[in-house]
């Protein structure tokens, strides 16, 4: 199971790792696609950004040009350069309609294209104005008025000075006079007063021509100098016209040639950003290739990851299913090993039970010494099988955990010196001397299982006297308080024997492992599962086991085991004493039982205590015998034939007669599994004695159940 175990955590780190790895390179191709991707779209922009920028150089170009040329036809009149000029404008138009422009710019690259349009068109108005201008001025300049020319008298034009004559007029307008009275007309006499001249004074200006010989003269002179004047401005414009003309043509030609090095400089730049392009696009393809061939590679290994995945995920099923059935396995092997022991114990001990209560009842009898030897001889192999059938049953109850411990208040220096007095007689008879060191306050009183305690004690000084000749053997005890205010019993077993070789130590605590002592040629004798069972009481108590030995010079069994403190006392060691039984002489018992020498042993027991018993040989026997008789106790077997003890108690106490249904029952088994025992207790039992049971064991179980 181990080696599964480990098989099944490195399946599910390997599924762990390939996750991972398959998730690392899902997030890889993720990236390096996106990555790709965008390089290209940058690649694909910086093409189109590069062209569109060597088209906006063109058309700066293009336009020096147009305006050259405009320049040139407003010099010259020439219609060569006007066709050029809106040739060149065309071009410009065109090149700014195809420019790949996103929505964000497309409104001034419109406006930019209006600009265009605008300037076509204003300087087309301005060359018209300009020509009509010149020619103006051309026709002005035609007309000589400084040539001598011959005139006839009678065709003599008379040139008039004009002159302006000022005359001065006084109007005196009629005024209507006002109609007055009598009256008033004397009183107007009699004032006598200058009356005031409102007439209206008209000046009047006017202009007449002087037509003297003088004025004619005059108005000539100043014909010739207007003439004089617009002929030196045409001069001066013609010669202005073709200086203007020079430095355009050698603007032009600067500008063509400015223009040829633009060209040429932007063809090596085109054949090399050409080439570059061709370079990285190689490249570029290569990269792709290569990394699509990654690709390839990673998804065959992806391919591999998910196919190794879902394989340990098919074995960790089939695993898992096997582990399934193995653990179904294990459960119905466990119960049929329990069930197996159970049936072991039960024919085992009871012909033990015969041997050993037969024996203990001859020993009772007068003997010689030779029949004592044998009996005593009978006795102790009876006993020993009887250990290695408690040891194998004790191992297979600690194996399956169906072993519990008490939690009841017990004195640890009483357990001890219980187990010290039992086995100083196995001491004393290899001539070793047994010492006992216990080093804390016999009153101290422990919460626990003291049952258990003295199994583990028992245990080891057992086996460090069996396997020591000469010296002693030590048993050392102590408490420790703990942190939590536990007490922690400590307990040491030391003897001088022959110690354990260090292959041996390492083992020494597992099932069914035995210690070879080639020194002394000593083979330890039993099943090997002392120490085993040691280890599983202590472990499951919270403690700690260990050995520190050397070969030749003995071993130092050391254990440790938690207990809760108990300041109350109320536990009290149970003795098997015998109470009075002078009660029990005259009741009457029946026995229930199919082996005849169980029966034959009981009868012999009880009968000397002056008991009367009747015999059933199962248990339907016994019923008949019931509802006849009256007993005072019934002690039953529990496995029988026909009918069983069980079954034989559950009618009893079903019985009408409450006095007969409440007659005492006690059940005999050789059933040691705690869940039978409880199951035989439920029916109705009154207790149980369990076999192989000595002589006092029975009777103080029936004197205990037999009212006086």
């Amino acid at each position: 199971m181990t080696i599964n175990n480990k098989k099944s955590s490195a399946r599910f780190g390997l599924i762990v790792i390939l996750i991972l790895a398959l998730f690392i390179s899902a997030i890889f191709f993720y990236t390096r696609s996106n990555r790709i991707n965008v390089l290209s779209t940058n690649v694909d922009q910086l093409d189109v950004l590069e062209n569109d920028y060597a088209k906006l150089d063109t058309c700066i170009l293009v336009l020096y040009r147009a305006d050259n040329n405009s320049r040139l036809f407003e010099a010259t009149g020439n219609n060569v350069y006007i066709r050029q000029f809106s040739k060149e404008i065309e071009k410009v138009s065109g090149i700014l309609e195809g420019l790949n422009i996103k929505d964000n710019t497309k409104n001034q690259s419109q406006n930019i294209k209006g600009l265009v349009e605008q300037k076509r068109a204003k300087m087309q108005l301005y060359l018209k104005l300009k020509q009509l201008t010149d020619s103006l001025m051309y026709v002005s300049s035609g007309i000589d008025t400084v040539k001598e020319r011959t005139w006839t008298k009678g065709l003599e034009i008379t040139r008039g000075k004009f002159k302006t004559m000022l005359t001065i007029d006084t109007i005196k307008p009629k005024q209507e006079r006002e109609e007055k009275g009598l009256i008033g007309r004397i009183a107007d006499a009699f004032k006598q007063k200058k009356k005031i001249d409102t007439s209206a004074t008209i000046v009047r200006k006017e202009i007449t021509l002087d037509t003297s010989l003088t004025s004619r003269n005059y108005n000539k002179m100043q014909l010739r100098n207007i003439n004089t004047y617009f002929r030196n401005l045409y001069n001066t414009r013609k010669i202005l016209k073709n200086n203007e003309i020079e430095v355009l043509r050698i603007n032009s030609k600067i500008v063509n040639e400015i223009v040829a090095l633009i060209q040429d400089f932007k063809a090596k730049e085109t054949s090399f950003v050409a080439q570059t392009k061709r370079t990285i696009h190689y490249d570029l393809d290569n990269t792709f290739k290569s990394i699509n061939k990654i690709y390839l590679f990673i998804f065959c290994l992806l391919a591999l990851l998910v196919a190794a995945i879902l394989f340990n995920l098919w074995k960790i099923y089939r695993n898992e299913n096997n582990l399934i059935d193995y653990g179904q396995k294990a459960a119905l092997y466990a119960q049929s090993k329990s069930r197996f022991l159970a049936n072991m114990s039960h024919e085992i001990r009871t012909p033990l039970n015969s041997v050993i209560g037969f024996s203990e009842q001859l020993s009772q009898n007068e003997l010689s010494e030779q029949q004592k030897e044998q009996i005593n001889a009978i006795k102790t192999s009876s006993e020993l099988l009887l250990d290695l059938v408690n040891d194998i049953l004790d191992f297979s109850k600690y194996e399956v955990g169906k072993i519990n411990f008490d939690k009841v208040s017990f004195a640890p220096a009483d357990a001890i010196n219980e187990v010290f007095n039992s086995i100083a007689i196995l001491a004393s008879r290899k001539g070793l001397k047994l010492e006992k060191q216990v080093s804390f306050d016999s009153k101290t009183s422990l919460r626990g299982d003291s049952l258990r305690l003295k199994q583990v004690i028992m245990n080891l000084l057992s086996n460090a006297i069996k396997f020591t000749d000469k010296g002693s053997v030590i048993l050392k005890a102590d408490i420790i308080t703990n942190a939590k205010k536990k007490g922690i019993l400590k307990i040491q077993v030391i003897d001088t024997g022959a110690g354990i070789e260090d292959k041996d130590a390492l083992v020494i605590f597992d099932e069914f492992s035995q210690a070879n002592y080639a020194a002394t040629k000593n083979t330890q004798k039993g099943t090997g599962l002392g120490l085993a069972i040691c280890k599983k009481i202590v472990e499951l108590q919270g403690g700690k086991i260990g050995l520190t030995s050397k070969l030749n010079k003995g071993s130092n069994f050391t254990f440790e085991i938690p207990y809760e403190f108990c300041f109350d006392v109320t536990n009290k060691q149970k003795k098997l004493v015998i109470a009075d039984i002078s009660h029990l002489a005259g009741k009457r018992i029946l026995l229930v039982d199919d082996n005849k020498l169980n029966i034959l042993l009981a009868q012999t027991v009880v009968k000397k205590y002056k008991m009367l018993t009747d015999v059933a040989n199962d248990g339907a026997e016994a019923y008949q015998l019931f509802e006849k008789n009256n007993y005072d106790l019934i002690l039953t077997d529990v496995q029988m034939p026909v009918m069983g003890g069980v079954e034989l108690t559950r009618l009893i106490r079903a019985e009408a007669n409450a006095n007969k249904a409440s007659v005492p029952i006690l059940g005999v088994t050789a059933n040691v599994m705690e869940e039978d025992r409880e199951r035989y207790l439920d029916s109705g039992m009154n207790a149980l004695v369990l076999k192989p049971y000595s002589e006092k064991e029975l009777i103080d179980k029936i004197a205990a159940h037999i009212s006086s």
